[in-house]
């Protein structure tokens, strides 16, 4: 995973950094309808298909259906003993300390976690990327020319583009959760995902890390020979990781139909009538 990983990133890498570095205040750089990236162009010229047209999308696998979260395939990934500082690894599974955090940021998830502080969902805002893919959320995936789009059960969209453009400016992914992602299809049977700019995205699902402006994520999205859909992540960020910090997740395709979504954070609205009375002191 590792090996193909760093390929793609370093494919994507001439897209990147072209457009990453839009200093504060200046002008957000447009989206431009240039010619293909270098890793696109490199696919199409190989033969494969880009879902560019409904006849490429044909071409493509079939992603259809809902998917779910498996737990025993990563839906426990960056928990409590993955986090964990190293020297408590003898109390803990052989997962301990795999998750590569910085001293500053093994502090600051540890206040958080000490304070049971709340994530984005339980506030009615986004979980954002990549974090919310570990939640216990279905989604589902929809191909339309030169797009994939992954619908989620909670509302939140991630649109990644596969017709070649640049990366918006992270200036302009200021207030992101979702991030820009931009992809390619790697022998018509990978997605292939880079995605920067989401800095208000959480990392993960439990008393989590947020991600800054500088949070890189490079995703290979593809069924694996279960039938599983199988994300494998590399996410590296300076300030957070002391190096890329890499992680697979699986989801089954489930019988279900995802619902529509509904948040009411600290609603006390009833109608006629608004209770503007505080609410108690937590014990």
């Amino acid at each position: 995973m590792s090996a193909s990983i760093v390929k793609a990133a370093l494919a994507l890498s001439a897209v990147s950094l072209a457009s990453c570095g839009g200093a504060a205040g200046s002008a957000p750089a447009p989206v431009t309808q240039s010619a293909p990236s270098a890793a696109v162009a490199t696919a199409a010229a190989q033969g494969s298909p880009q879902g560019d047209s409904w006849d490429s999308i044909a071409q493509l696998p079939d992603w259809s259906g809902v998917w779910a979260l498996n737990m025993a395939g990563g839906g426990r990934e960056a928990g409590e003993d993955a986090l964990a500082s190293a020297n408590l690894c003898g109390k803990l599974g052989p997962d301990c300390g795999r998750v590569p955090l910085t001293a500053k940021y093994r502090r600051l998830r540890a206040i958080a976690s000490a304070k049971d502080a709340q994530q984005n969902m339980s506030k009615c805002l986004p979980a954002g990327t990549p974090g919310i893919l570990q939640h216990g959320v279905m989604h589902e995936y929809l191909f339309t020319p030169g797009r994939v789009t992954i619908l989620i059960e909670n509302g939140e969209v991630r649109r990644i583009y596969t017709d070649g453009r640049p990366h918006r400016s992270l200036e302009e992914m200021r207030d992101s959760y979702e991030g820009d992602s931009i992809g390619h299809w790697e022998n018509g049977k990978v997605l292939v995902v880079d995605t920067i700019g989401f800095p208000n995205g959480t990392l993960w699902k439990d008393h989590g890390v947020m991600a800054t402006k500088n949070s890189h994520l490079v995703e290979r999205i593809f069924r694996n020979d279960k039938g599983q859909m199988e994300i494998d992540s590399s996410l590296t960020d300076p300030a957070i990781f002391t190096r890329p910090y890499e992680y697979q997740r699986r989801y089954d395709p489930v019988n279900l139909v995802m619902t529509e979504p509904l948040c009411q954070a600290n609603n006390r609205d009833s109608g006629d009538d608004i209770d503007l009375t505080p609410p108690p002191d937590e014990p």
